[in-house]
């Protein structure tokens, strides 16, 4: 697990694995807090809590995830540890740019697909569409859905196939607001 000093409100730039550009790392620290900015100001919510971005390398994405979501959900060691375990949050590893993904003690990891970004539009646009899914699940009852939802893709709680489709459901339509929502934000930056 990447080391995490979090309190409160605190955002947090971290490179995990070997060989992830020290300057992404600088391009995401100059540009989040703007970016993180912007989408506290669109929503009016709360503050967004503790955030902590972490560019990795596509191979390592399944593995954070599944430690960061196994973790904050309870579930066993064994089991987010298990090679078969995959996350539809995450989908591919090599096609994906950004995911947030819930960490234990109420805090939030977004993971970056590090190799992605060397573009820093492209980059914008991720923290974007990262920090929209933040707000997203600091929204009542979010976090208690993603738990459930992890816990049913690792075969620890199982939900019933109608509560199963009903929070698949949740999850695309929220997957369709941050893409609409990301694109809105888009033209502001």
């Amino acid at each position: 697990m990447p080391a995490t000093r979090n309190r409160p409100s605190q955002l947090s730039v971290l490179r995990y694995g070997a060989f992830v550009s020290r300057t992404a790392e600088q391009r995401v620290t100059s540009y989040a807090p703007t970016v993180r900015n912007l989408v506290h100001d669109h929503f009016g919510r709360r503050p967004l809590g503790a955030v902590t971005i972490i560019l990795t390398k596509p191979r390592l994405l399944l593995s954070l995830a599944n430690e960061a979501q196994g973790e904050a959900a309870g579930v066993p060691e064994n089991t987010w540890k298990s090679v078969g375990v995959q996350q539809s949050i995450i989908g591919k590893p090599t096609d994906f740019r950004v995911a947030t993904v819930i960490a234990p003690k109420g805090a939030m990891w977004m993971l970056i697909n590090a190799p992605k970004m060397r573009d820093p539009k492209q980059l914008k646009l991720s923290l974007l569409r990262g920090f929209v899914e933040v707000d997203q699940l600091i929204r009542s009852g979010a976090r208690d859905n993603r738990v459930a939802w992890v816990r049913h893709e690792m075969k620890v709680n199982p939900l019933s196939k109608r509560q199963a489709n009903k929070l698949q459901a949740q999850i695309l339509a929220d997957g369709a607001e941050a893409e609409r929502i990301t694109a809105d934000l888009a033209r502001r930056m």
